[in-house]
């Protein structure tokens, strides 16, 4: 599992690969003078109420954090759709299962790599804008004490369902078509993060039998807001996350080993 993960990370050392990372820092500086997140939404609207946690005194993610946070997804989703299906195309797939490596091995490989380098460009960025926060005055409103910069450490744990979530459907629809499962299902997630709240907004029983059957709609996709709510506050909450993330994480990535222990890995044409 280990050379599998080396040997995808072996992409970091190409030169476009550390272009993009800077062109990542300078956006996420420019972008980090401006108030964060929390501090931009309306707070009428019913984003905002799901994001509250006006009970409990929390930091705020930044706005560079949310736009690192943006990078990462993009990356890690691209990395993730191409990675199985890049290496049956070139028949790297076969060559790494004809050495003592199984298919499970293999796939936990790549899931790995793609998490470290999402994770990685993510954590490098941050620390390029505490460094620039304290050397160059940027930040805005944010002081990036380090009760804050240890909040700015809870949203990348989505990428850890994100990047099994894609490589599942990258099993299943291949490079392209896992980008647009994942992008769909998704935007599907978004939505149904708000459901709850939403259903609560209508009266009691006006479409009977709909509550119940949103409610099980809803734990078919994972809830996005868990991981930018400010309600997610103390060591119970932030254990209770991280089995959330764990949970959704084997359950794609179960679904991949399963689908791709039945797959045809020879080459394309």
């Amino acid at each position: 599992m280990w050379a599998v993960t080396e040997l995808s990370l072996r992409r970091m050392r190409e030169g476009t690969f550390y272009l993009l990372i800077l062109i990542g820092i300078v956006v996420c500086v420019l972008a980090d003078s401006a108030d964060p997140i929390s501090g931009q939404v309306a707070k009428e609207s019913l984003f905002a109420y799901a994001l509250s946690g006006e009970s409990v005194n929390v930091p705020p993610i930044t706005a560079g954090s949310c736009v690192a946070m943006l990078i990462c997804i993009l990356l890690g989703v691209f990395f993730g759709s191409s990675e199985i299906p890049g290496d049956m195309n070139s028949g790297l797939v076969m060559v790494l299962l004809s050495k003592p490596i199984s298919r499970a091995r293999y796939l936990f490989g790549k899931y790995l790599a793609t998490l470290i380098i999402s994770v990685g460009i993510f954590v490098v960025i941050e620390i390029a804008l505490i460094i620039s926060h304290f050397v160059l005055g940027t930040g805005g409103a944010s002081d990036y004490s380090f009760r804050q910069i240890l909040r700015q450490m809870i949203p990348p744990l989505m990428l850890v369902p994100l990047i099994s979530i894609t490589i599942a459907f990258s099993t299943l629809a291949g490079s392209m078509g896992a980008m647009i499962c994942t992008t769909v299902y998704l935007l599907f997630s978004a939505v149904m993060s708000f459901m709850p709240l939403t259903l609560a907004l209508f009266p009691k029983d006006m479409i009977p039998g709909l509550g119940p059957v949103l409610t099980v709609l809803h734990y078919f996709f994972p809830n996005l807001l868990f991981y930018i709510q400010d309600s997610v506050n103390g060591t119970f909450l932030i254990l209770s996350l991280l089995v959330y993330t764990v949970s959704v994480s084997a359950l794609f990535l179960l679904l991949a080993l399963l689908r791709i222990r039945r797959m045809d890995l020879s080459p394309l044409h």
